[in-house]
């Protein structure tokens, strides 16, 4: 028996049977019973629009695209995130010479994709473990596989930011080391309040625990950057 789909208010995250009602040539979105605004305005919206919208770190965007929306498309950009913070991590160990950057180890680069995805994992492992400790009522409720599936949403969706990596790419050899370390560190930033925004959106966690969770998750953070830092210098000296 398939699972039935849920849906959910994107300004209040109120849980509602429908997005729209349909007549007879014509849609007509609905009204949220408790917040009484438009349930989803992003029905209406282009994918294109509603990424942009994600990137602004826009909690409605966030829930639409997790809830409400056709994830297959973010499937695929997540795919193109993961290749593109490979290379990135690949490129940034690279010597500055012009000749060397032109050149990346395609051992290494499997290597950091194989890393990246262990990372997304790994952050994903973190968010189960601090959302079942602090809503379990929750976990059980919304079942084992759809409880996981919605985390490892948030932790794709969060990584949107490193689309944010393609400017070092581009003009890396038009900058300096430190530089490219601010710009790094800009686009970690990101990426943090993303996923703190997403993982908030979805309300996983009772409103009473919730700054307790956002703290949990950015300890979270902190502990899967420093892992992550860890199995990059015994990368490096693998591949040096």
């Amino acid at each position: 028996m398939s699972e039935k789909r849920r849906f959910v208010c994107i300004n209040c995250g109120h849980r509602v049977k429908e997005l729209f009602k349909k007549y007879s040539n014509s849609l007509k979105t609905t009204q949220c019973d408790k917040c009484h605004q438009t349930t989803d305005k992003y029905i209406e919206f282009e994918e294109f629009i509603i990424l942009i919208d994600a990137l602004l770190l826009d909690s409605g965007a966030f829930r639409h695209i997790i809830y409400n929306g056709d994830f297959k498309l973010y499937w695929k950009i997540s795919l193109v995130v993961l290749l593109l913070e490979s290379f990135a991590l690949c490129r940034q160990k690279l010597p500055d010479h012009s000749d060397a950057s032109l050149h990346v180890h395609e051992k290494g680069f499997y290597t950091y994709t194989l890393q990246n995805i262990g990372d997304y994992l790994f952050m994903t492992l973190l968010l189960l473990i601090i959302t079942a400790t602090l809503s379990i009522d929750w976990m059980k409720k919304m079942g084992l596989r759809s409880f996981t599936l919605i985390i490892f949403k948030v932790v794709l969706i969060s990584n949107l930011s490193k689309f944010f990596l393609l400017p070092i790419l581009v003009w890396r050899n038009n900058t300096t080391v430190f530089g490219r370390s601010l710009h790094h560190v800009l686009v970690m930033g990101h990426h943090l309040c993303s996923l703190v925004i997403a993982y908030e959106a979805v309300g996983a966690t009772r409103k009473d625990l919730r700054w307790w969770a956002l703290i949990l998750v950015v300890i979270a953070f902190a502990f899967k950057e420093s892992a992550r830092q860890f199995v990059s210098l015994l990368l490096e000296e693998q591949f040096t």
